[in-house]
């Protein structure tokens, strides 16, 4: 007489089965929710970091602290700690051993190659902004330096020798959309991407807080407005000289008021922000 033995496999039925997968997907899902919740954290820190960065909020030399400013946010101080290994990357802050992140500033050297790279890439950038623009990218173009002008004129009326924060702010805002849609114009997204970047290093390190008088903002949008006036009349050659000369100025007074405020040396005794 043959005995069957009874299987040890026990079968389950396909509610089981869905229940089990269920188990795992939320399994999976938890131990993935935190790693993608920390890189969502460390975007914002960096986007919110760069963009004050930009705007002239922490002055060169200060010391970025990571846990006021994570409260600032709404996140730990371990978002902000990856979010200045990024922007250390761009070369905007300096990571210092038992200090932390420090604005980077610089000295006369590194201020003429940045500059040389604007001198290589912007007037071939703003030759292809006068070949290629659209009447809607000039518009844009003109919106900004319209901008500029009345921040200029703001400080005018103001009667003061230097523009206070919101002029130099408003002005500065649009000086920086006035270049990003020019070069967006190009419809060449390397040269957006190197082109921003000397642009952001310039405002990073502070130097223009220092020239928002009357006469030198009226003078940056008569220089502005001789490229637009380029690009809109589609003359290469004309957009790619007035390109070159409203840099060249730039790095001229900019040399001048380094040597002025004896800014020669890279970061001295740091300052704390939160």
């Amino acid at each position: 007489m043959l005995i069957r033995r009874a299987s040890s496999t026990i079968s389950r039925t396909p509610i089981q089965m869905g229940a089990s997968q269920d188990a795992k997907r939320n399994e999976v899902s938890a131990r993935t929710r935190e790693p993608v919740g920390q890189e969502i954290h460390s975007i914002r820190a960096y986007q919110y970091l760069r963009n004050r960065l930009i705007s002239g909020d922490f002055e060169p030399g200060t010391r970025l602290l990571y846990g006021p400013i994570g409260k600032e946010l709404g996140v730990s101080a371990t978002p902000v700690r990856e979010a200045a290994g990024r922007l250390a990357n761009e070369g905007l802050v300096d990571l210092v051993p038992q200090i932390g992140a420090v604005v980077r500033t610089i000295g006369r050297a590194e201020l003429i190659e940045i500059y040389e790279v604007r001198e290589i890439i912007e007037p071939g950038a703003a030759a292809i902004a006068a070949r290629k623009a659209t009447a809607d990218q000039i518009a844009s173009i003109e919106a900004e330096l319209t901008k500029m002008y009345a921040a200029a004129a703001d400080q005018e009326r103001s009667g003061t020798d230097v523009a206070g924060r919101e002029i130099k702010r408003e002005f500065d805002r649009a000086d920086l959309s006035f270049h990003m849609r020019s070069l967006e114009a190009t419809g060449n997204r390397a040269i957006v991407q190197t082109a921003t970047h000397s642009h952001a290093l310039i405002r990073v390190f502070g130097i223009r807080k220092n020239i928002h008088d009357a006469d030198s903002m009226k003078l940056t949008c008569a220089q502005h407005q001789a490229i637009l006036d380029a690009i809109a009349s589609h003359d290469a050659d004309a957009a790619a000289a007035a390109a070159l000369e409203h840099i060249q100025y730039g790095l001229m007074l900019y040399l001048k008021l380094m040597e002025q405020l004896g800014m020669e040396s890279d970061i001295g005794q740091a300052s704390e922000v939160e």
